[in-house]
C-alpha cells in the first residue's frame, strides 16, 4: 500500500485535471504513479504476456510497460472454457478518483462500457472526500457456508438427527478439514457447523407431477462455516461439502441431497458510509437544504416501491459489478447474494433486528438520513448549520484476492497493483464504497437536472462510434452532436458524412 498512502490533498491534486488528458497522457501517468505495477516485466512474471506495443513505442528503450494491456491470450482461453473459439470480449477500464476510504487515498479500476458510471462515482467521491471521506467495514475474518442438505428424515427422527450432528461438531470438523488441508496450512478451515430446519412446501406448479414417494416434511441442511482467508473460497467450500456428507448422513441416517457452496453470506456484510454538511450538497440555484430534501424524498419512494427499488440497486451494481469485472470477481455470485439480501424475507430471517419489515419486499440497499450534529450544535451554530447528510450501504460481498481465475488474465494483476494489492477485506470495502458512491450521484443528478443531460452528453461518444466516426474526429462530432441537442445515429451519421466531405 505505500504507493498509495499519501496525503489526501496531495493525492487529489496528482489526479486533478485526469479526465481531460490524453489517453496516452493518462497511460503515462499511471507509468509514474505506479512503477511498481508498470514495470517492464509486468506485475508477475507467472503470467502469459499478451501486451503489444504502441505505436511510435519500442520495447528497446527501456520505456515502462507499453499499452495497450489486453487481456486474455486465446490459448489461455481455450483451456478456461468448453468449445471456446478464440473470441474474447474486452471492456474499457478506466479509474474511479477521488476516494479517501478510512482516511487513505486509493484508485479503483472499473471495467465497464457505460458512460457517466465512472465521472459519476468520481464526482460524488470528491464531494464526501472533501469531508472526511467515506467509513468502511468488513469482517476481519473472510467467512465462506457451505451447504449440505440431508434427506428422508422422518418427523419422529429430526430431533435425534439434530442432536447427533450437535454431539458431532467436533469430529465432523476435524474431518471436513482433511478437505481443505491447504486453507488449513494459511491459517484458515472449517470453524463451525450449524443445524437449520426447514419446512417443506408443495411444489408451486399446479401441473406437477409427484415422482418420489418421500414423504418428509423438513429439509434439514447442515451449514459449514469455513474461514477461506483471502480467496473467494467457493471451490473450497464445495468440496468440503461433498468430502463431508457421507459422514453427516450416517449420523443422521439421511439421504444425501446437493451439497453446494452458499453464494449468500452474511458472515461476510461489508458496509460503507459518510456524513457531510448540507451546505456541501448545493447545485447551481439550489441550496444544500434542498438538494438533501429531493434525495431523501427519492430515498424513501424506493423504500415503498419495488419498481422503483429495482432500478434504485441496479445503479449501485453499476459500480460494484464493474469493480468486481476490472479485479476478477465472481459479479454474478455478488449480484445473486446482494439481490437476495434486498429482500426483506432474508433479512428477517437471518437477522431479528430487521423484524421492522415483514411485509417481505424488495428494498433499496442504501439507506440516508439527515440528522443533527450535535458538537456543532454545542458550539452555537444555527439548526441548519449543523445538520448533516448522511448515506450508508451494507450488503454482503464474497471476494478473494488469490486463487481463481486471478492468474490466468494479466489485467486482473495490473488493477489490483493499482489499488495497491489489497486483500479480499479492503477490496470488499471498496466495493462497498463504489456501490455508495454511484447511487449518490445517481440520485443527486435524478433530483437536480435529471440523468439524462450528464448521461447523454457522455454517450454522444459511442452514438458517433457508431456511426463509423474516424477515432480522432470522435471528439468533436459528440460536441456538435451536444451542442445541436439531438443525440441520435442519423445526426452522427450526418455530421460524419459532413467530417469526411472536408477531409
Amino acid at each position: 500500500m505505500s504507493e498509495l498512502i499519501a496525503k489526501p490533498e496531495v493525492h487529489q491534486a496528482k489526479w486533478s485535471g485526469f479526465h481531460k488528458k490524453t489517453l496516452h497522457e493518462r497511460q503515462t501517468q499511471l507509468k509514474l504513479v505506479f512503477p511498481r505495477v508498470f514495470t517492464s516485466s509486468g506485475p508477475s512474471s507467472s503470467v502469459v504476456s499478451s501486451v503489444y506495443v504502441t505505436p511510435n513505442t519500442s520495447p528497446s528503450n527501456n520505456d515502462k510497460k507499453s499499452f495497450p494491456i489486453n487481456g486474455l491470450d486465446e490459448n489461455i482461453a481455450d483451456n478456461m472454457i468448453e468449445n471456446c473459439v478464440g473470441i474474447t470480449i474486452g471492456l474499457p477500464v478506466g479509474l474511479a478518483l477521488n476516494f479517501i476510504i478510512n482516511g487513505k487515498p486509493i484508485i479503483i479500476p472499473m471495467a465497464i462500457e457505460e458512460p457517466s458510471v465512472i465521472a459519476g462515482v468520481s464526482g460524488a467521491a470528491k464531494t464526501v472526500s472533501a469531508y472526511n471521506g467515506f467509513k468502511a467495514t468488513a469482517p476481519v475474518t473472510n467467512i465462506i457456508v457451505a451447504q449440505v442438505c440431508l434427506l428422508d428424515i422422518s418427523q419422529e427422527n429430526m430431533n435425534s438427527a439434530i442432536d447427533k450432528i450437535s454431539r458431532s461438531k467436533s469430529e465432523i470438523i476435524k474431518r471436513a478439514n482433511n478437505y481443505c488441508d491447504n486453507m488449513v496450512k494459511r491459517g484458515g478451515g472449517v470453524l463451525d457447523i450449524n443445524v437449520r430446519r426447514i419446512p417443506r412446501k408443495a411444489n408451486r406448479n399446479r401441473k406437477h407431477f409427484t415422482l418420489s414417494s418421500a414423504n418428509f416434511r423438513e429439509w434439514l441442511v447442515v451449514h459449514i462455516t469455513i474461514d477461506v482467508c483471502n480467496a473467494m473460497g467457493a471451490n473450497c467450500a464445495s468440496t468440503v461439502a461433498e468430502g463431508v456428507a457421507p459422514f453427516l448422513a450416517e449420523l443422521s441416517g439421511g439421504r444425501i441431497g446437493l451439497r453446494i457452496v452458499s453464494n449468500l453470506n452474511v458472515e461476510r456484510m461489508s458496509k460503507a458510509s459518510f456524513r457531510i454538511p448540507l451546505p456541501m450538497l448545493a447545485y447551481k440555484s439550489l441550496s444544500g437544504k434542498e438538494v438533501a430534501a429531493r434525495i431523501i424524498e427519492a430515498y424513501e419512494w424506493a423504500e415503498v416501491d419495488p419498481y422503483r427499488a429495482t432500478t434504485h440497486n441496479k445503479g449501485i451494481m453499476n459500480g460494484i459489478d464493474a469493480v468486481a469485472i476490472a479485479t476478477g470477481q465472481d459479479w454474478r455470485a455478488i449480484e445473486a447474494a446482494v439481490h437476495a439480501w434486498a429482500c426483506d424475507g432474508v433479512r428477517i430471517d437471518l437477522d431479528n433486528s430487521h423484524n421492522s419489515r415483514s411485509d417481505n419486499s424488495y428494498r433499496p440497499l442504501t439507506t440516508y438520513w439527515i440528522e443533527k450534529d450535535e458538537q456543532l450544535a454545542a458550539t452555537g451554530k444555527s439548526d441548519d448549520e449543523c445538520l448533516m447528510f448522511c448515506g450508508e450501504l451494507e450488503l454482503p460481498i464474497m471476494v478473494g484476492t488469490v486463487g481463481g481465475v486471478l492468474k490466468t488474465n494479466q489485467v486482473y494483476e495490473y488493477n489490483l497493483g493499482i489499488m495497491g494489492n489489497p486483500n479480499s477485506r479492503d477490496l470488499a470495502m471498496s466495493m462497498a464504497c463504489i456501490g455508495l458512491a454511484q447511487n449518490f450521484a445517481a440520485l443527486r443528478a435524478l433530483a437536480t437536472e435529471g440523468i439524462q443531460r450528464g448521461h447523454m452528453s457522455l454517450h454522444a461518444k459511442n452514438v458517433a462510434i457508431a456511426a463509423g466516426c474516424p477515432s480522432h474526429a470522435v471528439t468533436s462530432v459528440a460536441q456538435r452532436m451536444i451542442e445541436k441537442g439531438k443525440i441520435t445515429l442519423s445526426s452522427a451519421n450526418d455530421l460524419v458524412e459532413a467530417h469526411m466531405s472536408e477531409q
